[in-house]
């Protein structure tokens, strides 16, 4: 435990020691555990293009095309943006190690064939350089990360196209079954009752009251009407000229 005045030198020494002062001291602090920006919560670090970035995020955005306002599909692209973006500095300071063993190399040993060269430069740089195991591993897990967002974008996008089609479908079904429109206006019903005349009326075009007896009978049989069903009829009906 530490003694009184112990804690008194330790308050003086941290009041003497407020670190960086100026704007350009506290960016550099800022910057003091970065190293390659891979585990970094902002996607771009100093030495990053903005506008290279941001052209990546364009053309991911153009190729997926997301709906208008559908934020979900925008954060999928993003992340697609994102590990591409660091895969590709990864891939950049991969080739940087590479390039300069190579030539250390090509000096010590003029020899060596290009193949040789990349190949002992790999087997140099995996046995001596912790930095260039890592990269390696970066690549993975940043093609994992662009993979497993795209993965997420299509499930999204499928389940976003079934809701429309059950929707559309609900829709359709809901017009097949609607009652169709009436074309025509009903007919005005006589405001006069039908007279006891009219209304006990069955007389038919072709019924036996209206056929004359040299015509076909109306029962189809073939014979004229006075030989078949007239023949049994009043000899008052069935005589219409």
């Amino acid at each position: 435990m530490a003694t009184a005045a112990q804690i008194t030198a330790n308050q003086a020494n941290a009041a003497n020691s407020t670190g960086p002062r100026t704007a350009n001291g506290k960016a550099a602090s800022a910057l003091n555990g970065l190293r390659h920006g891979f585990r970094s919560q902002s996607v771009l670090i100093p030495g990053d293009d903005p506008a290279e970035y941001q052209q990546l995020l364009d053309e991911l955005t153009a190729h997926f095309s997301p709906a208008p306002g559908d934020l979900t599909a925008v954060r999928h692209i993003r992340e697609m943006a994102d590990a591409e973006w660091r895969l590709r500095r990864a891939r950049v300071h991969h080739e940087w190690l590479l390039t300069e063993s190579i030539e250390a190399l090509a000096a010590a040993e003029p020899g060596l064939g290009p193949v040789q060269l990349q190949v002992r430069a790999h087997e140099q740089l995996s046995a001596a350089s912790p930095y260039f195991r890592q990269i390696l591993r970066f690549e993975e897990k940043f093609e994992r990360q662009y993979n497993r967002a795209l993965r997420s974008w299509s499930v999204y996008q499928q389940q976003t196209n079934n809701a429309q089609h059950r929707h559309f479908d609900r829709m359709f079904k809901a017009a097949l079954l609607a009652p169709l429109p009436r074309t025509g206006a009903a007919e005005p019903e006589s405001s006069t009752p039908p007279s006891p005349e009219t209304e006990n009326d069955t007389t038919e075009p072709n019924s036996v009251f209206a056929t004359p007896r040299n015509a076909a009978c109306p029962c189809g049989s073939g014979v004229k009407f006075k030989r078949c069903c007239g023949a049994s009829a009043p000899p008052t009906l069935g005589r219409a000229a």
